[in-house]
């Protein structure tokens, strides 16, 4: 059926196959008339020459169109062309539960609760409404569409009252792993069956795998009809008791035991309002992140929250130095009072002389001068002696020193 990618079938143009059924095979295409994307179902030559598969396919079609739930695939058209029929229905651009479940192993509980209440919506309007029991839900048939809502697919084993049957009496329809024990055992099927297979694909979703396996078909129908059920919390602790309560009831070998309608189901699963899981990894917030801002009771019984105040950064000592007041020095060195006073000038840009005596005529000691001296300011004298303020300190002296003769 690949060759028919690229050809137009009817009023629509066919471009990518996207999936594949033992009832036909889907296209992906365009309406060409009103440029709307569709996917195509179309009934392989090989099958059409089966009068029974062309029934089905053709009943198919009938089913869905009496159909209108938004949680139920729509369909636009049907016909026939070069042999081949074909419908048209809405196109679901998104993944299958199937795929989910293949690459997470488990849904999130609320997710699995929400889109098992979507499911059941769609079961409910199709049996109220007209009777229809699917008979093949399985996670497969159960698609997501962009918006994250559940799509019914694939009513190809459905049944309605008013269409011909086509399953002979006492045959097993569908897949044996989503089968009721009325299926298995041939029974007269009603809603409650598909209640049974949509309580598997909720036990799927939470748990991670089908209630019932085996090796063989003989091997999952005796689990199917005779064999131990483990509760849904023996494989996942998180599931709530009430939710298991849910999913037991709705698994229930005697359907007499089952929800009578799919809407009881739907309310028991959305009475549960489960939320999505919160992270318990505490996030680590640094100390700078939480300032402690002091807070202050106004008269008004308000806490009144003050920012810290904003640093002020020291002023250098040496800005404090007046030039105005500074009278010049004559290239005579202040000595600072940590230290003694020097004569050499390994430190110092010219000659040195010393201090001139004070009036009295009394030689005082340098110390004693630099106390009484105005010339200079305390703050310039206590600048320490280390080499950044040296270098500030020669730069301060040939600014006042005065310009020397020349000869």
């Amino acid at each position: 059926m690949n060759e028919l990618a690229g050809q137009c079938l009817g009023g629509y143009q066919l471009e990518e196959e996207i999936g594949h059924g033992s009832m036909g095979v889907v296209y992906r295409g365009k309406q060409i008339a009103l440029e709307r994307e569709v996917a195509i179902k179309v009934l392989p030559q090989s099958l059409a020459r089966d009068a029974s598969y062309v029934a089905r396919f053709i009943r198919e079609a009938q089913i869905i169109a009496r159909l209108n739930h938004p949680n139920i695939v729509q369909i636009y058209d049907a016909g026939q062309q070069n042999k081949l029929l074909y419908f048209v229905m809405e196109y679901v651009q998104g993944p299958t539960l199937a795929s989910l479940l293949r690459l997470d192993g488990r849904i999130p509980l609320h997710l699995a609760v929400e889109y098992a209440a979507q499911i059941a919506d769609a079961l409910d309007a199709a049996y109220k409404e007209c009777h229809v029991i699917h008979r093949d839900i399985k996670p497969e048939n159960l698609m997501l569409d962009r918006r994250g809502k559940i799509k019914v697919m694939d009513f190809g084993l459905a049944r309605a009252p008013g269409l011909q049957r086509i399953t002979v009496a006492r045959t097993l329809v569908g897949s044996i792993y989503y089968s009721s024990p009325e299926q298995v055992w041939g029974y007269t099927l009603d809603n409650r069956s598909d209640i049974y297979a949509l309580g598997v694909v909720l036990y799927e979703m939470v748990c991670g795998h089908r209630p019932f396996s085996g090796r063989s078909m003989l091997e999952v129908t005796q689990a199917i009809t005779g064999g131990p059920l483990q509760p849904p919390r023996f494989y996942n602790a998180e599931i709530p008791s009430k939710l298991e309560q849910i999913i037991l009831t709705a698994l229930a070998r005697d359907r007499d035991q089952r929800y009578a309608e799919a809407d009881q189901l739907a309310q028991a699963l959305r009475a549960l309002k489960l939320m999505p899981e919160l992270p318990t990894t505490p996030v680590l917030v640094e100390q700078s992140q939480t300032p402690t801002w002091p807070l202050a009771h106004t008269a008004q019984g308000r806490v009144a929250v003050h920012p810290p105040k904003r640093p002020q950064a020291r002023r250098p000592d040496y800005f404090a130095i007046d030039l105005q007041k500074t009278q010049p020095l004559h290239d005579e060195p202040v000595t600072p009072l940590h230290e003694p006073q020097r004569r050499d000038t390994d430190h110092m840009d010219g000659p040195t002389r010393p201090l001139e005596p004070l009036a009295s005529g009394d030689k005082q000691p340098d110390q004693q001068r630099l106390d009484n001296s105005e010339r200079t300011t305390a703050s310039l004298v206590s600048l320490p002696r280390r080499p950044v303020r040296q270098s500030i300190w020669r730069q301060l002296q040939r600014l006042l020193r005065p310009s020397s003769p020349q000869t």
